[in-house]
C-alpha cells in the first residue's frame, strides 16, 4: 500500500534534517548513488526544505524510487543513530517493497483483496473493481460517482483507489466535505493538494458581484494546472453527503465536473479524474452535457456470502492443499462474522468487519508451524478489545487536542500547552491522524473522526482555551474559527448580526467545534448561524451593487 501524503511529509522531514541540509546538495545527492541526469532534472536551490520537497516529488513517480530513498535514508550514520526514526522509515520500506513485489506479479490489480501487506482488506464490491477497470481504460469518462447507503462502504472505495493509484500510474487526493464546507474552501483545499507549492487561485480579485463567475475562473485554473502536471491525478470529494444542500461548494463540483469534461482527454491518460464519493441522488445533479462521461457505481452493505467469497478466494490462492483451503476459509468466515456481529462499539458494522477480517489475515500470516489457526483466530477475535481500535498514547492524545481547534497547522511548530518551544514530535504523533494540505512547509489538518473524538476529550472550555492560545501563531490572518473560538472561550463572542459571510461562515464552524467540547455553555445554536449565513449570502450580491 502506498504512503499516504503525511506519511511523505515524515520523509520530506527526514530528507530535509538529515540528507539535504548541505550547502552543496548537488554532491549530496551524487555521494549516495542518485544519476546525474536525475540531479539534473531536479529544481535544487540554498533551502533544504526546498530541495527535500523537489526530491520526495521526484521519488513519487516511481516505486523504485520511493525503496531507494528509504535505502539511501536508512544507510546514513547520522539518520541509523535515530532508532525510532530508523524503525518507522524500515516499515515505510517494508510497504513499499510488497508494492514492488506485487506490481511485477501477475495478479490483477482489480481484484486484489489483502493491501498493505495484510494490515488492510477489501472485501467483494465486484461491480466497484469493474467500474474502476472501465473508468481508467476509457479516456472519454472524467466522472466516477459513488453512491449508497450509509456504511455501505462508499468512503471505503478510497482504500482501493490508493492502491491501484500505486500501480496503474495516477495519483488520488482526496479532500473530505463536511457540513461546513464552502466553495472557496473546496477550491482552495483541491489546489493545494494538486500542487502545494504553487500560489492559490485568485478568488474574486476584483472582487466580482457574482462570486459564482470568480470560482468558474478558479476551476478552470486548477483543470489547467492538473492537466498540464507530469502525473495523473484523481480528484477525490469523500463524504460529498455531509454537504448542506443549500451550500455553494455544489456549484463548485459542478463547474470542476464540467471543466474537467471541457478540457477532454488528455496525451498518455495525463488528464485529471473527478471521484464522488456518497454522492445521493437526491442533492444537485452534475451538468446535463456530462451525463455521457460519468461512471457510477452503487454501494451495498456487505453480507455474509462476501465475507465467504474473500476467505475463499484468498486461502484458494494460499500455499495450503484445496480440501484444507476450503476448512480455512469457512473457519474463517464464520469467525470472523460472528465476532463483527458482536455488539458494537463506536466503529461502523463496515469497519468491524473488515477489521475482524484483517485480524484473520493477519493471525494467518503469523501463524507458527504446527498451530492451530482455527482456535488461535477465536482466540484472538475473541479478546475484549480485538475489534476495537487501538487507545491512542496520552502523548497522542495531548496532541490531537492541541490541534483539534486549529484549520490547519504546521506539525513542526505545534505546541502542548506550557511548552515554551515546540519539541517536533506532533509529526510522529499525528501521522496516522491527519492528511496534508502543504508540504513545504508541511502543513496539516486534522481528519474529521479524529477532531470529533479529540474535541470530546478536552476537559473542559479552560482546557481548549489553553490549547487554542499555545498556537495562536498557526492561525491564519481574515476572519478565522479559531479567533471565533477564542473569542468565546475568552467570554467576547461575536455579534453575528454584523458579520459578513466569510465570518459568519467561521463563526458556523467555531460554534459546531465548541458544541463538542464538555461544559461549553453560551453559545448560539449552530442552526440558526446556518440560517443567517444563507441569509448573508443571498443579499450579498445585491449589498455589493448598492455599494458601487
Amino acid at each position: 500500500m502506498p504512503l499516504t501524503d503525511t506519511e511523505w511529509g515524515v520523509v520530506t522531514a527526514w530528507v530535509r534534517d538529515y540528507l539535504l541540509d548541505t550547502p552543496d546538495p548537488h554532491d549530496r545527492l551524487r555521494q549516495v548513488g542518485y544519476p546525474s541526469a536525475f540531479i539534473g532534472a531536479l529544481s535544487l536551490t540554498s533551502k533544504a526544505g526546498d530541495n527535500a520537497a523537489a526530491l520526495v516529488r521526484a521519488v513519487r513517480h516511481s516505486i523504485t524510487a520511493q525503496i531507494f530513498l528509504l535505502d539511501v535514508l536508512l544507510g546514513l550514520d547520522e539518520f541509523a543513530c535515530q532508532l525510532e526514526l530508523q524503525a518507522q522509515a524500515t516499515a515505510f520500506r517494508a510497504r513499499l517493497a510488497e508494492d514492488a513485489r506485487a506490481h511485477v506479479s501477475d495478479q490483477d490489480h482489480f481484484r486484489a483483496g489483502v493491501l498493505r501487506n495484510g494490515a488492510e482488506v477489501f472485501i467483494d464490491r465486484a461491480q466497484l473493481r469493474e467500474r474502476l477497470r472501465e473508468f481508467l481504460a476509457d479516456p472519454e469518462k472524467t466522472v466516477l460517482v459513488v453512491d449508497g447507503e450509509p456504511d455501505s462502504g462508499r468512503s471505503y472505495t478510497y482504500s482501493l483507489i490508493r492502491y491501484l493509484g500505486q500501480h496503474c500510474g495516477f495519483r488520488p487526493v482526496r479532500v473530505t466535505l463536511t457540513h461546513t464546507t464552502t466553495a472557496a474552501q473546496l477550491i482552495r483545499q483541491i489546489a493545494a493538494r494538486l500542487n502545494p507549492e504553487a500560489e492559490p487561485p485568485q478568488l474574486n480579485p476584483a472582487p466580482l458581484n457574482d462570486p459564482l463567475s470568480a470560482h468558474e475562473w478558479a476551476v478552470q485554473q486548477i483543470v489547467t494546472r492538473a492537466t498540464a502536471a507530469p502525473e495523473a491525478f484523481w480528484i477525490i470529494l469523500d463524504e460529498c453527503d455531509r454537504l448542506a444542500s443549500t451550500s455553494d461548494a455544489w456549484d463548485a463540483i459542478g463547474q470542476l465536473a464540467r471543466a474537467l469534461f471541457e478540457h477532454g482527454p488528455a496525451p498518455e491518460g495525463s488528464a485529471p479524474r473527478l471521484v464522488l464519493l456518497g454522492y445521493p441522488a437526491t442533492m444537485p445533479q452534475l451538468p446535463y452535457e456530462i451525463r455521457k462521461t460519468v461512471c457510477r457505481d452503487t454501494a451495498r452493505i456487505l453480507g455474509r456470502d462476501d465475507v465467504d467469497d474473500f476467505f475463499r478466494t484468498y486461502f484458494t490462492q494460499a500455499p495450503v492443499p484445496p480440501a484444507d483451503a476450503v476448512r480455512l476459509a469457512a473457519a474463517s468466515a464464520a469467525a470472523v462474522w460472528e465476532a463483527a456481529q458482536a455488539p458494537a462499539s463506536g466503529d461502523s458494522p463496515m469497519r468491524r468487519l473488515c477489521t475482524a477480517a484483517e485480524t484473520a489475515v493477519g493471525t494467518w500470516r503469523s501463524l507458527a508451524p504446527g498451530a492451530d489457526y482455527a482456535r488461535l483466530l477465536l482466540r484472538e477475535l475473541g479478546a475484549p478489545a480485538a475489534l476495537e481500535p487501538a487507545a491512542p498514547s496520552e502523548d497522542r492524545r495531548a496532541y490531537r487536542r492541541a490541534a483539534c481547534l486549529l484549520v490547519r497547522f504546521e506539525p513542526d511548530t505545534l505546541r502542548l500547552p506550557g511548552e515554551r518551544e515546540p519539541s517536533g514530535r506532533a509529526q510522529q504523533e499525528l501521522v496516522d491522524d491527519c492528511t496534508t494540505l502543504s508540504t513545504n512547509p508541511p502543513v496539516w489538518t486534522l481528519r474529521d473522526d479524529i477532531r470529533e473524538a479529540a474535541l470530546a476529550d478536552l476537559p473542559g472550555p479552560a482546557a481548549a482555551r489553553r490549547c487554542l492560545e499555545a498556537n495562536l501563531a498557526q492561525v491564519q490572518a481574515g476572519p478565522a474559527p479559531e479567533r471565533i473560538t477564542l473569542a468565546y472561550l475568552s467570554g467576547r463572542p461575536p455579534d453575528a448580526r454584523r458579520l459578513d459571510a466569510d465570518a459568519l461562515a467561521a463563526a458556523h464552524q467555531a460554534v459546531l467545534w465548541l458544541s463538542r467540547i464538555p461544559g461549553t455553555a453560551g453559545i448560539p445554536d449552530p442552526g440558526q448561524l446556518r440560517n443567517l449565513l444563507e441569509r448573508v449570502r443571498l443579499l450579498q450580491p445585491l449589498r455589493r451593487l448598492l455599494e458601487e
